[in-house]
Order: C-alpha cells, then structure tokens, then sequence
C-alpha cells in the first residue's frame, strides 16, 4: 500500500507538465495580446470612419488582411475586401452602418464581435497544470433564466419559475471564468432574458467583453434602447416569424406589432441590433421573400439570424421541421440575399462551411443553462456537469466535451454539420457513452421516439446536399481538406475517433 507522501507526490504535476503548462501559458498570452491588438486596431477605425469616404473602408479591409494569418481567416478577409468593393452591397452596408450605429457599439461590440467571433481560431486550448487540455471555444451561451412572457408555440419554455432561475453570484462567476479561459463573447437566451432583472447590471460590470440577447423585444422600451447604447457592448436580437400573421400565429396577438414597436425604439436610439426568425415548414417562404427582408432593413435591422426549427424540448411537433428541400431554399436564398441586400444575414446550418462544421461541445460555443448544466448546444439539452458543482475549465475539459470535439465534423459535407438532426447516430451514441442526462423534462424525446424520423430525415439531407456540396463548394472542400473530415474515420455510433492518431 502507498504511502500518504507517496499519493501526494503522484497527485502533483511533474517537472515536465508544468514546463509544458508554462509553455503553453506564454503562447496563450501571446495568443490574447494579439487578439486584443486586433480589436484595438479595428476599435479605433470603426469609432472614427466616415460614412461616405471610400478610402476608409479600404482600410478597414486593410486590417482584416493584416490579422488572416491562416487559410479560412484570409478567405474571411478576401470575402470582406470583394464585398466592400465598389457595386457590391457591402459599400451600402458599410454606409448604413456607420450612419446609424452609434460610435460606441462601433467601438466595443462591433470591434469585439470581429476579433473573437470572426477571427477567433479554430483549435485554440488551455493546457492545465496537471497537462491536459482544455479548447477555448469562441463564445459561451448562458441562460439565467427560462421564464418568459410568452408561450410560443413549439417552446420549450415558459413554464418555469423564478426559483429556477440561475443565482446571480453563480452567472458572474461562471462569466468571469469564460473571460478568464479567453472567451470575451456571449450570449444570452431563455426564455426571455429581460425579465432576469441583472441583465444590464451584467453587461455593465463585464465592460470589457461583447454581449448579444435574444428578445421578443415586448419589454423593449425607449429608455432600454438608450441605455443599450450608452453600454456599447450590447446588441439584442428581436425575434420575429414573418409579418403579422405568421409572427401573431406564433407568438400571440400583438407579437409583431410589439417587435416593430422594439425595432423602432432601438433605430431611434441609434442602437445596433439584429432580427432572429426560426423558419418553419409554414414560414419558410415569407421570411426569405425580398419583401421580408426590405421591411428589416427598414425597421434598421443590421444583421438577422436563421434557425431551423428544431424539434426539442415537451412534445415537439416535427411537422414544423422544414423540409430537407426548403431547407436547402433556406441556404440559396441566403447567399442571394446578402449579395442583394444591405444586411447580413446567417443561416445556423448552411452556412457550416463558414464556421467549420458544427460549433457545440466547446468546440467553438456551448450553453450553460438556468440550472447550472453545461450543455453542448442551446438545442442539445443532454449534460454530465453543472457549474454549480465544479468550476467551468473541468466542465469543459470533460470526456463529453472532448468526443463531441473529436467526433465534428462528423463528415466531409459541412452543409450538414449538425449531430442533432444531420448525424443523429452521433448524438445517440455520445449520449450513450458518456450517460449524459437530459436537462429538463421532455429532452429525452430526440433520441428515443424520434430516433427513425430523424435517420430519415438526415438521409434525405444528405441525398440533395452531397451533390450541392461537391458541385459548388470547392472552396471549402480546399480550406477543409483534413483528416478528421475524413468520414471513413468516424465512429459514428460511439461519437469517436478510430484513426490511431487521434485526428
């Protein structure tokens, strides 16, 4: 039997792992200091540029060129060099933009935003003191609370209670450690974030990080849109379904007029802010007509979100799904719209080329929800740690975490990044190993009862996406050609790697 010194002297890090922990401290504060001169350089331009001088916007493509030092970053900042570029609607964007966002979002959300959301590299880790490591991943979504105002059809919230909601001393923690491991970006859902009391308490004492929220913009108030402004480092998102019927449909009576009212209250305030639509089999047609997007960009809209709805959560109704083919409606519409329009818009699935495949498991984002549990993905309600319990670094440094890690991107297709309803095999299997357990009642239902829909489902991807994929996305088959994209190498079921290497 050991001796007490003996365990004691095995419990402690060896010579050689604290040299590679302080190796690997000195590269992360490298690593930090160069994203924070980013930031500082695109702060400083964003607060003084003009809305009308061309030579400005050079400029600023000109710092995007200066900080891609790898392959996806430098396709990032060709793509923002042509779409600055004179006749594209990036020039009216840009212009719009600088005309109607107050100098401080500019300075600390906009800047922000780029440096750790755009810029931030893929694989960047942690080594801990007792060797292993930890990824950091670009942003963490956080919910304090999930009462909400409303009672949405096909949500899973609303029927909480404030003694739910997540302790305040316990959201300022797990936040200061996020920003600590290096994330400066978060996220902020419910239910409906503002009637969590704190919430702008929060995002004034975390000054030197960016934050978004998701709202149905009902408590959106003249005085809150000022506010928003005077803090800089906040944009909410309204969410809306389409016009007055499919939103009112939704969302109640009043819904959409409320959201006009919100988007008005923050246009006049000189507010940046974004519109959020969850695209349904019943909407998918209007919230992708130019008639939809007009009215966004009139209401001042500077940039808009596209989630799939997502069967999750107490009796979901996969009739809402979207088709694999309005789906992929979704996708081409997008890419018309941000090539037609002056906004930018952003599709959660079609554009995995773009974000390198699926971000859950802490791979780029994870969400910690209103109980504390650290979930992979805001739709992925499985857990095996809750930050009450332990501090976030061993949360993210679990098994769990690192097989969804090592797992993504579960295949060569990035227009299919998503384990929940691309690789549903996957999910089943990860939460089979790890005996992940599920968040909230009703969160059970995607891999048991339906398990055969969404194997369906997923085939039926993958019959229009292959060829789309092979057909039009030779840029990205280029900038992601590596091994762990290698499906012959994933073991699906297990949410595992079997090549030798770890790749």
């Amino acid at each position: 039997m050991s001796t007490t010194t003996e365990r004691q002297a095995s419990a402690r890090p060896s010579t050689n792992a604290l040299w590679r922990w302080g190796r690997t401290f000195v590269d992360d504060v490298f690593q930090k200091t160069k994203q924070r001169a980013f930031e500082f350089a695109l702060s400083e331009a964003l607060g003084v540029l003009g809305s009308s001088s061309e030579q400005n916007y050079l400029r600023l493509a000109g710092i995007f060129d200066k900080f891609a030092k790898d392959q996806s970053k430098k396709a990032v900042a060709q793509w923002v060099r042509e779409y600055l570029s004179p006749g594209r609607p990036g020039t009216e964007y840009l212009k719009r933009v600088l005309s109607t966002v107050h100098p401080n979002i500019r300075r600390k959300y906009i800047a922000r935003f780029i440096a750790y959301i755009i810029f931030h590299p893929l694989g960047t880790t942690q080594r801990l003191p007792d060797g292993r490591e930890v990824a950091v991943p670009a942003c963490m979504l956080i919910s304090p609370t999930m009462r909400c105002n409303l009672k949405c059809v096909g949500c899973y919230a609303g029927n909480y209670t404030k003694k739910e909601d997540l302790p305040l001393d316990v959201a300022e923690r797990v936040l200061g450690e996020a920003r600590d491991l290096g994330v400066r970006y978060f996220i902020v859902l419910g239910g409906e974030p503002m009637i969590w009391d704190p919430l702008f308490d929060v995002f004034a004492k975390f000054d030197d990080c960016a934050f978004q929220y998701y709202t149905s913009g009902h408590l959106m108030t003249p005085e809150k849109a000022r506010k928003i402004v005077e803090l800089g480092n906040v944009v909410p998102a309204i969410s809306i379904e389409g016009f007055e019927e499919e939103t009112n449909l939704r969302r109640g009576v009043g819904g959409f007029e409320r959201a006009m009212t919100a988007m008005d209250n923050l246009r006049e305030a000189s507010a940046m802010f974004a519109f959020s639509a969850t695209v349904t089999s019943k909407n998918v047609d209007v919230v992708t007509s130019d008639e939809f997007i007009d009215l966004m960009v009139q209401k001042g809209c500077h940039y808009g979100w596209y989630f799939l709805y997502m069967p999750v959560g107490r009796n979901p109704d996969t009739g809402l799904m979207p088709t694999p083919a309005q789906r992929n409606k979704v996708r081409a519409r997008l890419a018309e719209i941000r090539n037609t329009h002056p906004i930018l818009a952003a599709d959660f699935w079609g554009d995995g080329p773009l974000t390198d495949g699926c971000l859950a498991g802490g791979r780029r984002y994870f969400h910690v929800n209103n109980r504390g549990d650290v979930e992979p993905c805001i739709f992925t309600h499985w857990a095996v740690d809750n930050v009450k319990d332990k501090p976030l670094v061993e949360c993210l440094a679990s098994d769990f975490f690192k097989a969804f890690q090592k797992a993504a991107p579960y295949g060569n297709n990035l227009l299919r990044p998503c384990p929940i309803i691309d690789h549903p095999r996957a999910l089943r299997g990860l939460v089979k190993k790890f005996g992940a357990y599920p968040t909230h009642d009703g969160a059970e239902t995607i891999v048991e009862d339906l398990a055969e829909h969404l194997d369906n489902y997923s085939e039926e991807v993958r019959r229009i996406y292959d060829p789309i994929w092979k057909e039009e996305y030779g840029w990205a088959s280029v900038i992601h050609s590596k091994p762990q994209y290698d499906w012959s190498k994933k073991d699906i079921d297990s949410g595992s790697s079997t090549d030798p290497s770890g790749n």
